[in-house]
């Protein structure tokens, strides 16, 4: 039987890795950080409301198990399920509609039953008034880790819709580190370089394995109360994060989840550190293949009841990093505006030069990231 949930799970894990292969378009340069989860979830509130090549162009591009609205519906429903009642992991949908305009019967009911979405109603022409109200109801909802997601501007008189998602975790790490153990050492952002960062250390049982194909290692460090863990991806070479990047559109991180060792203990050595970023998706999305969205024949008729020839104007996404000894808070948004138109010694697990992260369930990808320089913690 096809097995919907976890082909879904394959998709956002596909669509993972080629938006960190985009956002770090020639070279990481910068540290990064954003939620595949969040963005999918934006997508699928668009895709909700979409009809034909859109809506088909949106389930392809985001690697949705199915281009049939109640299935794709379902697969995030799942989710959503799974975690309405944690503690440490808050997911919340909300889309704002023009005041005046009423939308579809059908695609409210969706909203509500599948994607726990509220609606409200606005003036997008009092630009302030509602770039005010997205980022209070986008604050809230993160902890008060994402603060000004959308400006005044990006709103006018053709504005109809706004979609959005927000995402918010703090999980305590299951072993914990000890902040007496932690201490400064170099972190190699070249060959031939290096910056002073504050290293968590610990010696415990982790998840870990060495995948020949990819040339790296890998270590998973899991959370308590959860089946949320973070997985670090470590490459072999001080400059072969770039290198890691092209060789996992050849692979799928699902696959590594089952070839995880936790019977050994490993000395884990890793950075501590916090990371903010944001990007406009616009170009990304295109090169993903998702382009009909932003034109003006896009069909995004299942949305209002007026005649509206919609498309979409901007996507914003904005997310947030924090690794320290205790564990992990991290938060992310994203707004979608539519307009109309071995040895016996312990293995050793040394993070000291560009790395990829996730956060996952060993399915779903809520947060990725690369670590690549000294931030600011």
């Amino acid at each position: 039987m096809f097995d919907f949930n976890l082909e879904f799970a394959r998709g956002g894990a596909k669509v993972a890795t080629e938006l960190f292969e985009l956002l770090s378009a020639g070279g990481v340069k910068q540290n990064i950080v954003y939620s595949p989860f969040s963005i999918q979830t934006c997508a699928a509130l668009a895709f909700a409301g979409a009809n034909g090549e859109t809506a088909d162009e949106i389930a392809e591009g985001f690697k949705f198990p199915s281009n049939f609205q109640p299935e794709v519906a379902s697969t995030f429903g799942f989710v959503f399920d799974k975690y309405k009642d944690s503690e440490i992991l808050k997911i919340a949908n909300k889309v704002y509609v023009q005041q005046g305009l009423q939308l579809k019967q059908q695609y409210e009911n969706d909203l509500k039953e599948y994607y726990n979405a509220e609606t409200e109603a606005i003036n997008f022409e009092e630009g302030a008034n509602t770039a005010k109200a997205i980022n209070s109801w986008v604050e809230d909802k993160t902890a008060g880790k994402i603060k000004d997601l959308v400006q005044e501007t990006a709103f006018n008189a053709l504005t109809r819709l706004v979609l959005l998602n927000a995402l918010h975790f703090k999980g305590l790490w299951e072993h914990k580190f000890d902040a007496e153990q932690t201490a400064e050492d170099d972190f190699w952002i070249s060959e031939n370089e290096s910056v002073k960062v504050e290293y968590m250390n610990q010696k415990a049982k982790f998840g870990f394995a060495y995948f020949e194909e990819l040339d790296c290692q890998a270590l998973e460090l899991p959370y308590k109360d959860s089946d949320l863990s973070m997985l670090v991806l470590l490459p072999s070479e001080r400059e072969g994060l770039k290198s890691l990047g092209e060789k996992l559109k050849s692979v799928n991180l699902l696959e590594l989840a089952g070839n995880l060792d936790n019977s050994e203990e490993i000395v884990v050595k890793l950075p501590k550190f916090k990371v903010e970023f944001e990007v406009e998706l616009t170009d990304t999305l295109k090169k993903l293949g998702i382009s009909k969205i932003f034109n003006d024949d896009a069909d995004f008729s299942n949305m209002l009841e007026s005649p509206e020839e919609l498309r979409v104007s901007n996507i914003f996404h904005k997310a947030v990093i924090e690794v320290n000894e205790e564990g992990t808070e991290a938060a992310a948004a994203t707004a979608m505006i539519m307009m109309t138109r071995c040895l016996l010694i312990p293995l050793q697990f040394i993070a000291d030069r560009p790395f990829f992260y996730t956060i996952w369930n060993k399915k779903n990808i809520l947060f990725a990231g690369a670590f690549v320089n000294a931030p600011t913690v």
